[in-house]
């Protein structure tokens, strides 16, 4: 199987994540996965956007099994899961929520930016 993929399913199950809803979520069909599916690579515009289906996944763990499967920010490990109103205290950790997420936004879009770069000179 693709390495790619092979990571994308550790992803997925180390997460705890519903096979057919993470199929679905990434737009990609089961058959994609298994048997001679599963030998190709997915497109750079697919790999794109299951990084930004999740932000908390590491390109580079993704793309070249370097580091850790998970983002870290500031130390700690990304939960897009947590909600809003536990990370929210008052005002004053909105603006600073706000600024992080901005922040954490503009990296991921230049790593994207980057990483897309590489892939497409790998296809060459």
């Amino acid at each position: 199987m693709d390495k790619i993929k092979e990571r994308l399913l550790q992803f997925a199950k180390e997460q705890k994540l519903v096979m057919m809803d993470f199929y679905k979520k990434i737009s990609v069909a089961s058959s994609n996965f298994s048997g001679k599916g599963g030998e190709s690579a997915l497109s750079t515009d697919k790999i794109v956007h299951i990084l930004t289906i999740y932000p908390e996944l590491s390109p580079d763990w993704l793309l070249l099994e370097k580091g850790e499967m998970l983002r870290k920010n500031n130390g700690k490990n990304i939960n897009v899961s947590d909600s809003p109103s536990a990370i929210v205290g008052n005002n004053d950790t909105t603006i600073n929520v706000s600024t992080e997420l901005l922040a954490l936004i503009s990296s991921q879009q230049e790593t994207i930016k980057e990483l897309t770069s590489i892939i497409r000179g790998m296809h060459k």
